[in-house]
């Protein structure tokens, strides 16, 4: 552990100048750096929304609003909390900066897919509502661990050179200990490998011992609308986690410097606001060139046009000369 306290600190005014990352900017960059020059080099931010984002922030603030009710003493007030999860909320959302639709409005507004089983799960949104229910009425009614905070925000310096912040969605207290706890509205769970050193959860239990000054004994993924759960960081994270971070932001850094970010095209192409065949997308849709071909209903290894290093290195110099 001391190695990671000699890393982390709290942000001071001197910092305010050092580049800023969250852990989904981060996975952006591992999963597409050309999504990432995009997104966070062009500044072509999406208002573009899904049924999956907007069920997911409705089923997160449901949760967050039953997790305050038991660490105020209060009785869980069932009524109020369906009658959220149905009818949404007006006051903006703290995170998303919007109003919650509920399920009433996103049944109507998603009706052509909202009955469609997924082909991970097999089950529809009707049914996973169904499930969110039992899980609503089940989670954090275990006394052993005390739920405390919640959507907690987190900012701190890593290594001198970058600030991380974010939010938690929940942190559960036992005896001085802690567990921090995510949310998922995935339609499965996570492979195993993804689980022994989760940049999330790392970035996460960097945010605890900076604040508390101890590391999280427990980092648990919650799947909300498939019932089910795993734990993260498995014995010696804390070196990896560090390889992890000087990696990726060795390459991000290379990257800016060079002015070269190559496309990493994978099914994931097909939820990505710059890709045409995301049916979600709205006025990036046809940014990128490099997209996989890949759909639900198709399922191919095809892309639709291939990197050149040459010529995008070319390419690159050209703009340079020109700015």
């Amino acid at each position: 552990m001391q190695e990671l306290k000699d890393r982390v600190r709290p942000v001071t005014d001197k910092d305010k100048g050092l580049p800023t990352f969250s852990y989904s900017k981060i996975e952006v960059f591992k999963n597409c750096p050309l999504q990432y020059k995009f997104k966070y080099m062009d500044k072509k931010y999406s208002q573009d929304t899904s049924i999956a984002l907007e069920l997911g922030s409705l089923c997160h603030y449901v949760l967050e609003t039953k997790g305050k009710m038991i660490a105020s003493g209060q009785a869980v007030d069932y009524d109020k909390l369906n009658n959220i999860l149905q009818n949404g909320v007006t006051e903006t959302d703290e995170k998303t900066k919007e109003e919650l639709l509920g399920v009433v409005q996103l049944r109507r507004k998603y009706f052509e897919v909202w009955h469609e089983a997924d082909n991970a799960s097999g089950a529809s949104y009707e049914e996973k509502i169904k499930l969110f229910d039992k899980v609503l009425h089940e989670e954090m009614e275990d006394t052993t661990w005390q739920p405390t905070y919640f959507e907690k925000p987190f900012e701190f310096i890593w290594d001198n050179k970058v600030i991380l912040k974010g939010f938690i969605d929940r942190i559960d207290v036992k005896d001085g200990q802690y567990r921090t706890v995510d949310y998922k509205t995935s339609k499965k769970i996570y492979d195993q490998s993804k689980l022994a050193t989760s940049l999330q959860f790392g970035i996460y239990a960097l945010a605890i011992l900076n604040e508390f000054g101890e590391l999280p004994i427990e980092s648990q993924y919650r799947f909300i609308l498939i019932d089910d759960e795993q734990y993260a960081l498995t014995k010696g994270w804390e070196k990896r986690l560090i390889k992890a971070l000087d990696k990726v932001f060795g390459d991000i850094e290379a990257s800016e410097n060079k002015n070269l970010f190559i496309p990493k095209p994978t099914p994931l192409c097909h939820w990505c606001n710059f890709c045409t065949t995301n049916p979600e997308a709205t006025i990036y849709k046809n940014e990128c060139e490099y997209y996989s071909k890949w759909t639900p209903t198709q399922k191919t290894f095809e892309v639709n046009k291939k990197w050149n290093a040459l010529e995008n290195n070319n390419t690159e110099k050209k703009r340079k000369l020109v700015f």
